[in-house]
């Protein structure tokens, strides 16, 4: 019997596509159910007002941000663990 490695990449691609299509559909109902329609919210250098879908693209980049610094920082400890194996 051979023994194959399979990578796990795949799963936790998928894992944070679905995180990050989550992240948009509540950011769309915040959007969607806020109080006040013309209010602006600023961040930092960024200003955009409370829309649906501004709310959803916010949660969607802040998801997939946050996401890709977990996920590079456990490739870059896992480089210099001793005992991983590939």
């Amino acid at each position: 019997m051979s023994e194959r490695e399979i990578s796990s990449r795949p799963v936790f691609l998928i894992a944070a596509g679905v995180a990050v299509a989550l992240a948009g559909g509540l950011g769309f109902v915040v959007g969607t159910t806020g109080q006040e329609r013309g209010f602006t919210m600023d961040l930092l250098v960024a200003e955009f007002s409370m829309s649906p879908l501004s709310m959803a693209l916010f949660g969607m980049v802040l998801a997939a941000s946050v996401l890709a610094l977990l996920f590079g920082l456990v490739s870059v400890v896992a480089r210099y663990d001793g005992e991983a194996t590939r």
